[in-house]
């Protein structure tokens, strides 16, 4: 055990001091001790070399070590601190320990100060105070919505760990703290939410901070992120009504000039072309193709199932529509990597993934249709309203379809016919946008072939 002395200074080698024959044996060989009339006696402790109490004048006894340096073999002595708030037992281990400190070539002094100052740099680094600290960087660069939904989840980490040095944080401590805000954030049908995961990046994030800091060295939230149960997204809600489906597109175009045009681009892009909303903020311009009117991506993996029918790269044909929402985002943002690059984003540089569902969210439709939910629309209805070939239609959404055979399609099959309905399906919209009919039977067969379509 290590005792903390009342007193860290140490005594210089050369001193004036006589040296009694009383020799501690127990604690009332120290309380017989008589003062000194004047100056100051010391007095050795049996069966404990280097170990001394000094007694003054006034009757202050302090405990002494004496010894030589390692290395410099130089004199030193060690102040334990005053008996009998030091007792004969503590200064006996202190002594014990230092010894083993002069046997492993390290200065007792030294590592002492160093123990403080480790002490000290604790009580500034701890988890709390570091994710504080990360906070209080993202105010001048992340939205106040969003710096509100993430207040809770700092206040929740730090209820586990505000108090402990972040260097301490064992990744065995960071799961058990991820995997009980797991247990105690499940939905009704008693599966996991997404919440231990946001609060991993969160923790990964804080630690990431701390070693930039010099208060940690690794990041364990990192390393215990995978072992979490994983969850699923419900259904999330979609319009598949062609009637609806047109008011829906009416009500974003009335956004105009209300939101960012690269929000509203986005979203116009999402019904056109129905990839994930993760995909269509991550794409870079080097993978649009303008003049060929296709985009080249590797798809989001999802959650769940989902990850094992997500195809690995993909071709996306772009119509006439697309093409020209793609050459008006080009004046935005054409000048930097990302196609929906956002220069208030802290982390990957492009639109926050809730900008399309806040402005859906905006126009009344919360519950009834999400970004993501153009992907069920658009399924629905080339299935049942354009009578599209099922497995053309898997394939434009990225999943994995298989031929008779059981071997997996690879990117460019069903191309043309997938270029025919991307045209179909954006001149469906804009005919649905329109209200002029009921655009159920606006079905061009021009460029499809007969039997990958199924007429009712």
């Amino acid at each position: 055990m290590v005792y903390t002395p009342m007193y860290t200074t140490s005594l210089g080698a050369h001193f004036s001091m006589t040296t009694t024959s009383v020799t501690i044996k127990s604690n009332r060989t120290i309380q017989s001790i008589v003062a000194p009339d004047k100056g100051e006696i010391l007095c050795k402790v049996a069966g404990n070399p280097k170990l001394f109490l000094r007694v003054n004048a006034a009757g202050s006894k302090l405990w002494l070590y004496r010894y030589t340096h390692p290395i410099l073999k130089t004199k030193h002595k060690l102040s334990l601190g005053n008996y009998p708030s030091v007792t004969l037992a503590q200064a006996t281990a202190m002594r014990l320990e230092y010894e083993q400190l002069l046997q492993q070539g390290i200065d007792p002094k030294a590592h002492r100060e160093q123990q403080i100052r480790n002490e000290q740099k604790s009580l500034v680094s701890t988890f709390g105070k570091m994710a504080w600290q990360h906070f209080e960087q993202l105010k001048n660069k992340q939205k106040a919505t969003t710096l509100k939904r993430k207040h809770g989840r700092y206040e929740l980490l730090c209820s586990y760990l505000g108090d402990k040095p972040i260097g301490d944080i064992e990744p065995l401590q960071m799961l058990e703290v991820l995997k009980d805000i797991q247990a105690n954030s499940l939905k009704d049908d008693g599966t996991p939410t997404d919440k231990a995961d946001r609060c991993a990046v969160i923790a990964s994030d804080i630690f990431n901070h701390a070693i930039i800091q010099g208060y940690a060295a690794s990041d364990p939230a990192r390393l215990v992120k995978p072992m979490l149960d994983s969850y699923r997204y419900g259904n999330r809600p979609s319009i598949t009504t062609p009637s609806e489906f047109g008011q829906l597109m009416r009500d974003i175009d009335s956004l105009e000039g209300n939101i960012h045009d690269s929000v509203l681009n986005s979203i116009k892009l999402l019904s056109l072309l129905f990839i994930r909303n993760g995909d269509l903020r991550r794409l870079k311009w080097g993978e649009v193709d303008l003049i060929t009117a296709q985009i080249e991506l590797t798809p989001m993996k999802g959650h769940g199932a989902s990850k094992l029918r997500m195809v690995k790269d993909m071709i996306v044909p772009l119509s006439r529509q697309a093409v020209q929402i793609f050459k008006e985002q080009e004046k935005i943002t054409g000048h930097t990597d990302y196609v929906f690059y956002s220069d208030t984003a802290t982390k990957h540089h492009i639109i926050n993934e809730n900008a399309a569902n806040d402005a859906l969210k905006s126009l009344g439709y919360q519950g009834k249709h999400c970004a993501h939910g153009f992907r069920a629309s658009a399924r629905t209805m080339l299935r049942h309203k354009l009578k599209y070939n099922l497995d053309v239609i898997e394939q434009a959404l990225g999943h994995i379809t298989r031929d008779p055979n059981g071997t997996a399609y690879d990117r460019w099959e069903f191309i043309e016919e997938r270029v025919a309905m991307m045209q179909h399906w954006a001149d469906y919209i804009n005919t649905l946008s329109a209200g002029t009919g009921e655009a159920d039977n606006l079905i061009t067969i021009s460029k499809l072939k007969q039997n990958d379509i199924k007429n009712v």
